[in-house]
């Protein structure tokens, strides 16, 4: 077990806007012997409404509006609903399969609700932690790994709620030049298909990530650029991501990193090309950067190249 870590596995969050690199990080790390990335790389449960953060923590704000949802056992049920309903059975953008059947037993599922359920009103965290961990361990690939990581995009809008919940996780932020990120977000299918309004959704997103990550212990957190892993700077920041979770570098994720992520893969002038009218396009996402500015919002947060 590596030095600090008091928990038989230590969540890795990865997020950020979307689009903005989570699934190469996961794709790195889980060739690590020490990592494992969860399947699918998207659990959804612990972030979604009824998810469970809601279900341990309790829901706030515009949530507790708009569900209606405030009694545990309603929690609990709720919570039950999505691990029976969407989260277990989904596809993803792509149309294929993607839900947490593909990774566990239902038999397995059905013992860790039940396990939860028995604790949930004597201590609702430890529950929480204790299904998270069983679903872990339960999914197949297992081998006992220090190290998870899930690669949902609202780990991060969630951390100052995941680091309440789980304080010993670990954060990677992922960032990426917002014009390049929402250039890409036009393609899929459940984001904006303008690029006006993909810049807006950007600049949102940025929003909630600096929200979230406040009071969360800097030493917690990665924040990572896609441009530098791959392209600008790629040798120290593959060095930060070890130095970050105190991995010594592994002939398999090095292999991976040099042959599977080649610099041409995120290409840094792309978006010019993906979008209309580029000038238009440059002039939006430069006044939604000066608004971030103006609220001491760094959009793109990098450590200085090496």
């Amino acid at each position: 077990m590596l030095a600090g870590m008091s928990d038989p596995v230590t969540p890795i969050m990865a997020g950020g806007t979307g689009r903005s690199g989570t699934t190469v990080i996961a794709g790195l790390l889980h060739r690590h012997p020490q990592v494992r990335a969860s399947w699918p790389r998207e659990v959804k449960f612990v972030n979604k409404d009824g998810g469970l953060l809601d279900l341990v923590l309790g829901v706030t704000g515009r949530k507790r509006l708009r569900r209606g949802v405030s009694s545990p056992r309603a929690r609990l049920a709720a919570f039950e609903e999505g691990m029976r309903g969407p989260w277990w059975l989904r596809t993803n953008r792509l149309g294929r399969a993607s839900g947490l059947h593909l990774s566990m037993d239902e038999a397995e599922r059905e013992r860790l609700l039940a396990d939860l359920d028995a604790g949930l009103d004597a201590d609702p965290i430890a529950a929480g932690r204790a299904f998270l961990t069983g679903m872990i361990r339960a999914q197949r690939g297992d081998a006992g790994e220090p190290w998870w990581i899930d690669t949902s995009p609202p780990n991060i809008a969630n951390a100052a709620r995941i680091h309440q919940f789980w304080p010993q996780a670990r954060f990677i932020w992922m960032v990426r030049d917002g014009r390049s990120t929402a250039a890409s977000v036009i393609a899929e299918r459940w984001g904006p298909d303008d690029p006006i309004e993909a810049i807006d959704w950007w600049q949102t997103r940025v929003r909630r990530a600096h929200e979230g990550l406040a009071g969360v212990p800097s030493e917690a957190v990665l924040v990572l650029s896609l441009e530098d892993l791959v392209v600008l700077d790629r040798e120290a920041s593959y060095q930060r991501v070890l130095d970050f979770l105190g991995l010594s570098d592994d002939p398999a994720m090095r292999e991976f990193f040099t042959e599977q992520m080649p610099a041409e893969r995120v290409g840094l002038d792309k978006w010019r090309s993906r979008v209309p009218d580029s000038a238009a396009f440059e002039s939006a996402y430069r006044t939604a950067e000066e608004r971030l500015l103006a609220d001491g919002i760094d959009p793109y947060p990098r450590p200085a190249p090496s």
